[in-house]
Formats: C-alpha cells, structure tokens, sequence
C-alpha cells in the first residue's frame, strides 16, 4: 500500500487547526505514472516514485471530525492520511483559484471539471491507500466509514478557495 516518513509532530494552533513541526511525506506504489502527472500538473509536492510530501508549516485539521465525536471516532489513527489529503485538496482548492479571472470566472469550465473531478478521486484514493497503511493498524470500519465520508462530502471542501 504505502509507507509514511514517520510520526506526525504537528502543534494545535486554536481555534481548530494544528501545524506541522516537521515535514510528513507518504509514499506509495499504488499509483500510476498518469495519476502522478496529475498531481504534478496541479502542484502537489509528489516525487516521480509516488512520494507526497507536506511541508513544515502546514496547517491541517487532521480529519474533520467533530470534536463533539471525538470519544467515538477519534482522529488520531487516521491523522497522517488526513493531514496528506488536506495538502491533496489545499492544492486542488489553489490550483483551481488561480484558474478563475478577475471575475471569479473560471478559465477552462470543461477541462477545469475533468482535472477536478480526477484529482478530487485521486485525493480520495491517496487518502484511502494512508488509511490502508497506517500504523497502528486503522480498524476496516473505520477506513470504510472515514473513505465514504470524504467521498460523500469532501466536494465541498475541495472546490472552497485556499486558506491564506
């Protein structure tokens, strides 16, 4: 599936994000040449062997789950995964803001929602293979409930303009 560079060492940063303190990378095997052009093509920080790498400074929410929920599905298993597929879909939200004028209208409207909706499942297929490879092991339910979230309301968080 994959293998990541190591713990994650990230600070919170209140109200609801927490920083990277060292860079997080997670490589896989699982994608192919086309799928890492495509990544490139729209900025990811991904090596032509399949490695993403976020970079210290990066702010993340670790998996969008509510803290209220917190004591039922803790995000700390699946943290890395989430904190790659933040920097996935922050740099599909940049990508995406940088091909609208001045009028917010979007340059390419066609070819702008087949990159999207490819790079948007890429995301979530990269998001998954994390899961896949985390260590300590992320129970199947949990992976199958985090992936079918992501799929069902990550479009949203996708499109939303980048984060300052």
């Amino acid at each position: 599936m994959g293998e990541f560079n190591g713990k994650i060492s990230a600070e919170f940063t209140p109200p609801k994000t927490w920083e990277l303190e060292k860079s997080l990378s997670f490589k896989t095997d699982n994608l192919t040449e086309a799928e890492i052009g495509l990544l490139k093509d729209i900025g990811v920080n991904i090596s032509s062997t399949g490695r993403i790498t976020c970079k210290k400074g990066m702010k993340t929410d670790l998996a969008s789950v509510p803290r209220i929920i917190w004591n039922f599905i803790s995000p700390w298993d699946v943290a890395r995964a989430a904190t790659i597929h933040d920097h996935l879909y922050a740099t599909l939200r940049r990508y995406f803001s940088d091909n609208v004028d001045e009028n917010k209208n979007v340059k390419d409207k066609a070819l702008n929602k087949k990159i999207w909706s490819k790079a948007r499942t890429l995301s979530d297929k990269v998001f998954l293979l994390g899961m896949h490879s985390s260590d300590p092991k992320v129970p199947s339910w949990k992976i199958h409930s985090a992936h079918s979230a992501v799929r069902l309301f990550g479009g949203g968080p996708a499109s939303k303009s980048p984060e300052g």
